[in-house]
């Protein structure tokens, strides 16, 4: 499989660069006179999107002024790889449309909302062009205005956990208003990973789901949990479509669905402080439980030695803006849990630690020196293979399994 990371979609030429500038500028009267394509992130730092950024100098004609603009245009891979085994997964579960609409009518509604209680939070980037025919997200470049990424391997401290939980949890507030107000507004949300028509999602958890049984067999001192995670493999799946399936009668948000480092972005003030936050990537969106999206944060992107140790008190910190948007902003009457029934819930959703830290972290955490693609990572092929058994045996990964393998037991997910 070639490199996709560089690779230009054929659509994006310089007719189509002169389109998207009128788009921004609300005019015809412009000249492009240079652009240049960039990447935008590192390789092994996004998987199911080609992502470029579009650096162009213009003319407006009536001003006579020189423009400098940077923007960033998301896209499917190449029709051409439609038929490929490891796309069967982003094409099935519909995940480009899903952000489509996000970008096209939700997330617009939620920041209305949130003026309408004075609230000037800013979930996502500014969205520049919906365009339906080349499946084309343009929207702003976010280092413009001096927001980045933290380092996903070194991960994420207290600090930058508080800014993004508590800006998740107006997130969350916002979507059951609007729910509320739109019954039928998330029907197309309604399934998430886990689900018996997903076949292809299923292999990629048993497959890293080997991957960590083959490493846990070479530990010293942990041949206890072989067997109990051998007879585990098989109740995955059920175990997972239970935990991903909405249950009216519980307490459900729209989540973000795939609330992890690289999924945001943070500006700094002076002395490099994170003091905002801006959410990216809404291609997982479902109404189900938020302890999917919280538990997801903390045991895919918090530093290790804060992951059990500032679980309760981050739960808290989320927990209260949640409410205070939600009561205090929204004067929202309907069920709402205490803190208590919340960090129960939290609790009952704890399959989601096991899938978090040792099914998907393995690959966060991933060194870059590492070659990988989104095609790689999905491959059944002996390369599929090797890739998975190199990304597991690593001490970075090792260290994981062994620190939360004991406390995920002593749960009693395991039994």
């Amino acid at each position: 499989m070639e490199d996709l990371v560089e690779e230009v979609p054929r659509f994006l030429n310089s007719d189509y660069i002169d389109v998207i500038v009128k788009k921004i500028e609300k005019t015809d009267n412009v000249k492009v006179e240079k652009f240049e394509f960039k990447p935008v992130t590192k390789k092994g730092n996004h998987y199911s999107s080609v992502m470029i950024r579009i650096v162009v100098d213009y003319v407006v004609v009536e001003s006579k002024n020189p423009k400098h603009l940077s923007f960033i245009l998301k896209t499917t891979f190449d029709e051409k790889y439609d038929d490929d085994e490891s796309m069967k997964f982003v094409n099935e579960f519909d995940v480009h449309s899903r952000e489509m609409e996000m970008y096209d009518t939700v997330l617009d509604e939620f920041h209305k909302l949130l003026r309408s209680i004075n609230d000037g939070t800013v979930f996502s980037a500014h969205k520049y062009w919906l365009d339906n025919t080349n499946r084309a997200l343009i929207f702003e470049d976010l280092m413009v205005r001096k927001y980045k990424c933290v380092n996903r391997i070194e991960r994420m401290d207290v600090a930058h956990a508080k800014v993004a939980l508590i800006k998740l949890g107006k997130y969350h507030a916002t979507s059951i208003i609007f729910k509320q107000k739109n019954p039928q507004a998330f029907a197309k949300f309604s399934k998430g990973y886990f689900s018996r028509d997903k076949p292809d999602i299923r292999e990629f958890f048993f497959r890293h789901f080997d991957g960590l049984i083959e490493l846990v067999s070479t530990l010293d001192g942990y041949e206890y949990y072989v067997e109990k995670l051998i007879k585990f493999k098989d109740l995955l799946v059920e175990r997972g479509i239970e935990l991903y399936t909405s249950h009216e009668s519980g307490f459900n948000v729209l989540l973000h669905g795939d609330f992890w480092s690289n999924n945001m972005m943070f500006r700094y003030d002076g002395e490099n402080n994170p003091v905002d936050v801006i959410f990216v990537d809404f291609q997982i969106p479902q109404w189900i439980t938020p302890a999917i999206d919280i538990i997801y944060f903390i045991h895919s992107s918090m530093k290790e030695h804060l992951r059990f140790s500032k679980q309760n008190e981050l739960v808290q910190l989320y927990y209260y803006s949640l409410k205070d948007t939600l009561i205090d902003g929204y004067k929202y009457t309907g069920y709402f849990p205490t803190l208590h029934e919340f960090q129960i819930i939290i609790l009952k959703s704890s399959l989601h630690v096991l899938i978090s830290a040792l099914l998907v972290q393995p690959l966060i955490i991933l060194d870059e020196k590492i070659e990988s693609d989104f095609f790689l990572l999905m491959s059944k092929d002996e390369a599929g293979l090797k890739f998975i058994h190199d990304m597991y045996h690593r001490p970075n990964t090792r260290e994981v399994v062994k620190n939360v393998l004991p406390v995920f037991d002593a749960l009693g997910i395991l039994d």
